[in-house]
């Protein structure tokens, strides 16, 4: 079974985007045909679940991903430079450092999708 560590690097200035990391992610998960699945939080990426708050479909697609337990981490760096930590944390999304994290996963195997 193969490893995928899906990072959002767009905002909602790009929403397909957003909209299809989101939608992929929960379908990769809900197939079960994956070790191991991962969401990131990346660059300007970290202002998005702040952002999801105007639009309702979309939350819920982020709080079924977050429900469902697939690890969903922010970059902590990037957040701080974007004032977006307390955000981060009522959206109970984990912040760290999560380039060395995404430089062993590929390392140990992982795909990585960028959107």
């Amino acid at each position: 079974m193969g490893k995928l560590a899906v990072v959002l690097l767009s905002d909602m200035t790009e929403p397909v985007k957003v909209e299809m990391a989101l939608r992929f992610a929960l379908t990769a998960h809900r197939e079960q045909r994956l070790a191991d699945l991962r969401f990131y939080f990346f660059g300007p990426g970290v202002r998005v679940p702040a952002q999801l708050e105007a639009n309702p479909e979309l939350r819920e697609q982020l709080e079924a991903l977050i429900e469902a337990g697939v690890t969903t981490t922010a970059c902590l760096f990037n957040a701080r430079q974007l004032g977006e930590e307390d955000r981060l944390r009522e959206a109970e999304i984990t912040q760290q450092g999560i380039g060395p994290e995404l430089t062993d996963l590929v390392a140990r195997g992982y795909q990585v999708m960028t959107f």
